[in-house]
């Protein structure tokens, strides 16, 4: 991909700028083992493409939970919260290459499956609100990654073309959905993501280990 004509940037967050996902690994089985509810072998594929609502609408109708869609978003956002406010840490090189983009121009926005209530306490913690345009939640847009319209969305609100364009992601899916969109992608390893490695390199226009390998480009 010409890096040259990346003049505009949708990043995604959690596993793509910030060092989350561990603390995404086991929250839905921990939820549902406090509860006493069936955790299936699958779980973790079957939260990575939802939304929390989604996800605790899941546990609501497929795994027995009573409390309500909001009560279990409670509980879950009361224990991440704490995590994105004091614990969770930006990728290596990540700020470096935020800085560099931002001095040359780079318009950028985030794009996250997160919920709007927690992901500010990390992104104002790191002090790394001021390189974004604007900072969208899936929530809030009313549909997932996996739909092409999202990213055609954040691309015409930061003034983007398919031509200038990039997509920074982790997820297989989100990946996916994005060159559905007919968007340049380039993918960041994250541990969480390790098996899907050989699909996500087949979709993405670039695979990146480290924001270091940017930075050497300059």
């Amino acid at each position: 991909m010409n890096k040259t004509m990346m003049k505009h940037i949708i990043f995604d967050l959690d596993g793509t700028l910030l060092d989350s996902m561990p603390v995404w690994k086991n929250t839905g089985q921990t939820y549902l083992e406090r509860h006493h509810l069936p955790v299936p072998s699958n779980l973790r594929s079957i939260l990575k493409t939802q939304t929390l609502p989604e996800s605790a609408a899941y546990f609501r109708e497929k795994l027995g939970a009573t409390q309500s869609v909001e009560e279990i978003c409670d509980e879950v956002i009361s224990y991440v919260s704490d995590q994105y406010a004091h614990h969770i840490p930006l990728k290596p090189f990540a700020r470096e290459f935020l800085e560099q983009e931002k001095k040359k121009g780079t318009k950028m926005c985030i794009l996250t499956a997160s919920e709007a209530s927690y992901i500010h306490l990390a992104l104002d913690r790191l002090k790394i609100t001021p390189y974004f345009d604007f900072i969208a939640t899936c929530t809030e847009i009313g549909a997932n990654k996996d739909d092409p319209k999202v990213f055609h969305k954040m691309m015409e609100q930061l003034g983007g073309t398919k031509e200038n364009t990039a997509v920074f992601e982790d997820a297989c899916y989100a990946v996916k959905g994005a060159k559905a969109a007919g968007l340049k992608v380039v993918a960041v390893y994250d541990a969480m993501t390790e098996k899907d490695i050989p699909e996500i390199q087949a979709a993405a226009d670039r695979y990146i280990h480290s924001y270091a390998e940017l930075l050497e480009e300059k």
